[in-house]
């Protein structure tokens, strides 16, 4: 397993950043406060910091992957942020009370990658924090469906971000996102795939636990991707918001609120 998590590590890139280098890939800078469950997940220790994004999902939780985590960090949560690094009005921030990932999560495989995050608090809602209901259907999300995704994740430019920044990205056939990753990754019907787009259209480094929108539903949940991102034709990866999974969130949330 030792030598398995070596070669999945090297083959792909988690989409967490250990910096503050922290953009979408080829996409648009967000209308400020469009998206305003988006989390901003800030992890600091003496010698490093990393961000993820996440979806506040109820006034004291936010969801977001599982490999989101950071051993000895100081972990905090920041809501109705558009910039990166300003103080904003309406913003809020939390500590965390509770972190908890999936019973199956495998951080070598990546299977079941999601993770609850218990704010220390509750969010006040309102104009520019908001919560981004789970879905109440689980029908498959078809190929060729254009999705949408934000994130502080590296950019084309890898240079710091200062704002939220959004993408379209389009769904792409599991057997052809098997063929694409090959033994690397077994490509189940808990994920969803999306292909990267012509002009490089992607997720980076930074935007893992962020949220994927098909159709305006909350259906999915930024996972990894390639070591390089932006690539035309590569895939990224998301894990799939099934009935299993959201009986799992529900049941978690009202266990321990």
């Amino acid at each position: 397993m030792e030598h398995f998590i070596i070669l999945l590590l090297s083959a792909v890139c988690l989409l967490v950043s250990e910096g503050k280098t922290v953009k979408i890939i080829n996409g648009n800078e967000a209308i400020p406060h469009s998206r305003p469950y988006m989390a901003l997940i800030y992890f600091e220790t003496e010698t490093d910091e990393m961000i993820c994004g996440g979806s506040l999902i109820h006034p004291n939780w936010v969801l977001t992957a599982g490999h989101c985590h950071k051993w000895g960090s100081e972990t905090s949560i920041r809501l109705g942020a558009h910039s990166f690094e300003g103080k904003e009005k309406g913003a809020q921030v939390f500590g965390i009370f509770r972190t908890i990932a999936h019973p199956k999560y495998n951080r070598g495989t990546l299977k079941n990658d999601i993770r609850l995050m218990k704010l220390k608090g509750t969010a006040k809602l309102g104009k520019t924090v908001a919560v981004l209901p789970l879905p109440k259907t689980f029908e498959d999300t078809a190929a060729q469906t254009v999705c949408e995704t934000a994130g502080w994740g590296w950019t084309e430019r890898q240079d710091n971000a200062d704002f939220l920044r959004e993408v379209n990205i389009t769904v792409l056939d599991r057997e052809a996102c098997q063929k694409h990753w090959k033994k690397k990754v077994d490509i189940t019907d808990n994920l969803i795939c999306t292909i990267v787009g012509p002009k490089g259209q992607d997720t980076c480094t930074g935007d893992s636990g962020g949220p994927l929108i098909c159709k305006g539903s909350f259906r999915g949940v930024t996972s990894f991707g390639e070591s390089v991102c932006g690539k035309p034709n590569d895939s990224s990866i998301f894990t799939r918001l099934t009935k299993e999974y959201v009986h799992w969130i529900n049941s978690t949330i009202s266990k321990y609120s």
